[in-house]
């Protein structure tokens, strides 16, 4: 059997489950579809991987991500993927989608430099720091924006620019970060007289996208090989978030053309899944957000069909979920269609 390894993080965990509060992925259940398939499932915590001793050359391999506070962690498994993807193995996703993960600044790079123009509608402005925005912000007057911390998840750290007092502060007060380092150089200028180079307290990086007003919600599709699962999220109230509205409704008439613009995207990041947050404005379709791994599954475990393309057309397909089966299944057939 081919071998797949797959990488937890400390606690043991490889993705999320809404089976029960801090849910993760069943292993063992993982590792017997992964078996059907006649694929042999490793799994080790990312501790145990030696550069040294061990080579992942052109070995398969799945892995955690993580959104700690802070990113602590998550920076120790930065090193480890790139010394995964330094090493040549064939990462399920590949780097620059695990770098986009809980990194909407680098979410919007890839954006940009990805081929498929159906995604690029949508526009967004990038900064590492509150100086470097201000320089721009005389550009932003007469635009409605819409303001996310890089790191933040479902809609907090998201603002509505709508009028300019909002975008003197709120850029700010997301971009806040400290820094002793100024007070010693404070310090020191009282001491010395001399005039240091001031540290910006304002670093957190944060992108600003342009508004798609009259939105009334949005759709929520997370995809998993053939089987497409869509929610349909509504705004809070007196508010333009969908995420996290908990207003959800599997039983909603789709758009036309839905479907086919998630699948045309799905299939241009050459992914075994992916999820998808998809306004639509006048026959128009925009990808406000996109995610390769880790991603909420409440869309799947709380489903009772999906729909699927038999024949040209799309087709409603009643299933139990089950989250375990469509990790392997659609990882197995995206590791045979590269072979």
């Amino acid at each position: 059997m081919e071998k797949i390894f797959l990488f937890t993080d400390y606690r043991g965990q490889f993705y999320s489950s809404t089976k029960y509060r801090g849910a993760a992925v069943d292993l063992e259940r993982l590792k017997n579809y992964f078996t059907k398939h006649n694929f042999e499932l490793t799994v080790l915590p990312f501790s145990k991987i030696d550069f040294r001793t061990q080579n992942y050359k052109n070995i398969w391999v799945l892995y955690q991500s993580s959104e700690d506070p802070g990113l602590f962690y998550r920076s120790y498994v930065d090193d480890i993927v790139l010394g995964l993807y330094i090493q040549g193995a064939k990462l399920i996703p590949n780097f620059p989608q695990f770098k986009a993960h809980h990194n909407k600044h680098f979410l919007e790079i890839l954006r940009d430099l990805h081929d498929l123009p159906d995604i690029k509608n949508i526009e967004a402005k990038r900064y590492g720091t509150y100086e470097d925005y201000l320089k721009d912000i005389n550009n932003f007057k007469e635009n409605i924006l819409v303001l996310k911390s890089s790191n933040s998840s479902k809609s907090r750290g998201v603002f509505l620019l709508d009028n300019y007092i909002k975008k003197i502060k709120l850029p700010k007060i997301v971009s806040l970060t400290s820094s002793l380092q100024n007070l010693r150089y404070l310090a020191e200028q009282l001491k010395t007289g001399n005039k240091p180079l001031w540290i910006s307290s304002h670093r957190n990086k944060f992108v600003l996208q342009h508004y798609v007003d009259g939105l009334q919600g949005d759709y929520r599709i997370v995809v998993y090989g053939e089987k497409f699962y869509v929610l349909y999220r509504g705004n809070r109230t007196d508010d333009f978030r969908a995420s996290g509205s908990m207003k959800f409704n599997y039983n909603v008439e789709l758009p036309e053309g839905l479907l086919d613009y998630a699948k045309k995207v799905f299939w241009s990041f050459n992914v075994p899944y992916i999820a998808l947050d998809i306004g639509i404005k006048e026959n128009e379709f925009f990808l406000f957000e996109f995610q390769f791994l880790s991603f909420g599954q409440y869309t799947l475990e709380k489903s009772s069909f999906y729909y699927c393309l038999r024949d040209g057309k799309w087709q409603k397909e009643y299933e139990k979920p089950d989250l375990e089966r469509e990790i392997a299944e659609s990882v197995s057939q995206f590791i045979e269609s590269h072979h």
